[in-house]
């Protein structure tokens, strides 16, 4: 940054021509968002103006919400959302049916740990953003106080975790009771244990549509079969077409759900939606399994609310983990049956017994210390940033076209591309450049999501994030103006749906 002159709008204060310099470069790339400006008193030395002049230009600037300010750090580029359209709402609907999933599902597991993917396949928090050293220090601790914990286990798990689990659940407007919550390892145990304990082989599941495809593989592992719900990028799951799905007693034997932040679509569903989705599924005797996996990833002021809030008679099932927020590689979850307890908690000790001590009150210390509620806060503010970033690298280097979900948590970006372009050929080749992009074809049993992709943004966006971005725009683009026969693959596609 050269030292600044009268030549801009001389007759304007020199506080707004220092502040418009800065703007035009930050609009025209050569300050992206996320980059750390010059101190106050380093933007006061390289203009020659006063102390008091250089924090106008930075309050000038946050007021317009071009930089933010963040508390002990200094001021940023601020990411803004970019200008495209959300992903439409496709309200088609399919038969139930048992699952079987696709093949390029088994070809994106196979690749999901590639060292050097950007962004990774991994829908996590990168390592930079878990706190490793604060938990390897309470674990050294837990293993100094209790070297019984290697031998032994309690097959109901930790007092100490379950309580803390049942303290933070008020957050959430839900009212738990420690010792009917019963440890999972992992969160898709805990939704696996919630389906045994409710339905059986045969019985017909209503999921999200999109929906995240290990739950698949958990539904066609147990014979079920698997009723896609059309959901909105924004609003969450279409209460209309659940509403026709489940008018007939019996179709339908439970709904295993995310209303907060789903993989892959990042929807929210409104509270008067939530409200009413409860009571529906009330009335109509069919239980509700609910995923809060995401729930403490939000960016917005408040943590939004958990069906199980509306819930007075015990029926919904609440299930959630650490394994997003904390400590992936820990798999402790845990599952909160209500009513279920005891066939959940028979099911729990026949299918793995217990989950390992040590990690359980680690975690259990992490949280009654305020550790884990420290953790979040960064967590979210950077995950936000991380996502406008990411958001924004899409917008511009994608084609004409594009569709893309702003999701207000979580960590996905779920991404409609032109309707001839296949999500398998875009993972085929970004996967050779180490691209970590999942082909939407892995998150339904039908055709619907053919043409689209998610990305996470659990890493920091850096110079090779924006390269990468770059290169997959290129990938959409040529498969965007390739000559396809797409007419008759949209014919494949569109043909086996229901109104």
């Amino acid at each position: 940054m050269t030292r600044m002159d009268a030549a801009v709008d001389p007759s304007g204060p020199l506080y707004q021509r220092i502040a418009a310099r800065l703007e035009a470069a930050i609009a025209g790339g050569a300050l992206r968002a996320g980059t750390r400006l010059p101190s106050v008193r380093q933007l006061s030395h390289q203009h020659g103006v006063s102390m008091s002049t250089a924090l106008q230009v930075y309050r000038s600037l946050e007021n317009r919400g071009v930089v933010e300010a963040r508390p002990k750090s200094g001021y940023y580029v601020a990411a803004r959302a970019p200008v495209l359209p959300e992903p439409q709402l496709d309200l088609r609907w399919e038969a139930p049916s048992l699952v079987n999933m696709d093949q390029v599902l088994q070809e994106f597991l196979w690749i999901v740990n590639d060292p050097l993917a950007v962004p990774s396949f991994h829908a996590q928090p990168a390592r930079t953003l878990l706190p490793e050293a604060k938990l390897q220090h309470l674990m050294a601790g837990v293993n100094r106080r209790h070297p019984e914990f290697a031998s032994r286990c309690q097959m109901e798990g930790s007092t100490a975790l379950r309580q803390e689990i049942a303290r933070r659940a008020v957050a959430s407007g839900a009212q738990l009771r420690p010792e009917e919550i019963v440890i999972t390892n992992g969160g898709m145990e805990a939704v696996y244990l919630a389906l045994r304990s409710v339905a059986q082989a045969g019985d017909t599941i209503v999921l999200e549509s999109p929906t995240y495809f290990h739950l698949l593989q958990v539904i066609e592992s147990l014979g079920m079969r698997a009723l896609e719900i059309p959901t909105h990028p924004r609003d969450g799951l279409s209460l209309e077409a659940l509403d026709f799905a489940t008018q007939q007693p019996g179709a339908v034997r439970a709904c295993v759900l995310l209303p907060n932040f789903p993989n892959p679509m990042g929807s929210l569903m409104p509270v008067e939606r939530k409200r009413a989705l409860v009571k529906m599924m009330g009335e109509r005797g069919i239980t509700l399994i609910e995923s809060d996996i995401y729930g403490e990833i939000h960016f917005g002021e408040q943590r939004p609310p958990v069906l199980k809030s509306f819930d007075p008679d015990g029926d919904i099932i609440l299930c959630s983990a650490f394994t997003k927020t904390v400590a992936p590689g820990y798999r402790i979850g845990w599952v909160a049956p209500g009513r279920h307890f005891i066939k959940t908690q028979s099911l729990k000790f026949r299918t793995s017994v217990a989950c390992p001590m040590v990690t359980q009150e680690v975690l259990a210390q992490f949280i009654r210390d305020g550790g884990y509620d420290h953790h979040l806060r960064k967590l979210r503010a950077a995950l936000k940033t991380q996502m406008l970033q990411m958001a924004d690298a899409v917008a511009r280097h994608f084609p004409m076209g594009c569709r893309l979900s702003l999701p207000q948590g979580g960590m996905m970006l779920w991404i409609e591309l032109p309707r001839h372009v296949d999500s398998r050929e875009v993972f085929a080749m970004a996967r050779l450049e180490h691209i970590g992009v999942a082909p939407g074809a892995a998150f339904s049993t039908s055709r619907r999501f053919d043409h689209f992709i998610r990305l996470q943004y659990g890493e920091p966006f850096t110079a090779r994030t924006e390269a990468a971005m770059q290169k997959l725009g290129q990938i959409v683009a040529r498969l965007a103006q390739a000559d396809v026969p797409s007419a008759a693959r949209a014919s494949e596609r569109d043909s086996p749906s229901m109104a």
